[in-house]
């Protein structure tokens, strides 16, 4: 039996498509923001490559700090010739990062916030850092395939292991920022293929086939392509 870190895992379809769709809106937003500066905390994978939802901002340009991030995933970024663009940063607790106030011009993380224990002094710490913005990507519990997801883990008897869904929900992250008194909020969508997103049949083959995804080799089809 292969141990778990010999193990390779190829990220699909619609994973190639979601990085292809979220590089898209951050080198737009690195454009309309006039974004120089980034931190992305943690720099995890959501069941992907770790370390690689940044690499447009790097390729745009922008002195980028990942918290957490996996070394290995420096390679791609020499790929483009975009390392000098890139600085890991490992701490102990993401709620007190070692980095002075309005360190960065715009903080953000990938999928993270619905699993995190204490979301609010995360986005507490991720205000702090950053001097211009504050930006949450999650998947929209409004698109169809959300549901069918959490269909797929109820047939299946897996239990739910996303977080707490409502901050999967536009509505409620907005209503989660402007408590923390953030202001000039702006709800958006990143394009999805015409199916249904998320339906989570990748998911459930993978909670079959428990493994630590963090010490998983990836081959990333999007660094190709």
């Amino acid at each position: 039996m292969k141990k778990i870190s010999d193990q390779k895992e190829t990220e699909v379809f619609g994973v190639n498509y979601e990085r292809f769709s979220l590089g898209k809106e951050l080198e737009k937003l690195t454009r309309e923001l006039n974004i120089h500066t980034v931190c992305e905390m943690p720099a995890h994978g959501a069941k992907a490559a770790p370390s690689l939802y940044s690499l447009d901002f790097a390729l745009s340009g922008c002195k980028t700090t990942l918290i957490n991030g996996k070394k290995e995933a420096l390679a791609c970024y020499e790929n483009f010739g975009v390392a000098d663009n890139v600085l890991f940063h490992d701490i102990e607790n993401l709620e007190h990062i070692d980095k002075p106030d309005a360190s960065f011009d715009f903080v953000w993380n990938f999928a993270f916030l619905p699993i995190y224990p204490d979301k609010d002094a995360l986005l507490t710490e991720m205000i702090r850092l950053s001097k211009k913005y504050v930006a949450i990507f999650s998947v929209n519990n409004r698109n169809i395939g959300f549901y069918l997801h959490k269909f797929a883990h109820y047939i299946n008897k897996i239990p739910w292991t996303h977080g707490d869904i409502r901050f999967n929900s536009p509505g409620f992250l907005k209503k989660f920022f402007v408590d923390k008194g953030l202001r000039n909020i702006r709800v958006g969508v990143v394009d999805c293929p015409v199916w249904p997103d998320s339906v989570g049949f990748r998911d459930i083959r993978l909670h079959r086939n428990p493994m630590n995804f963090e010490d998983l080799t990836w081959d990333v089809p999007y660094i190709n392509y």
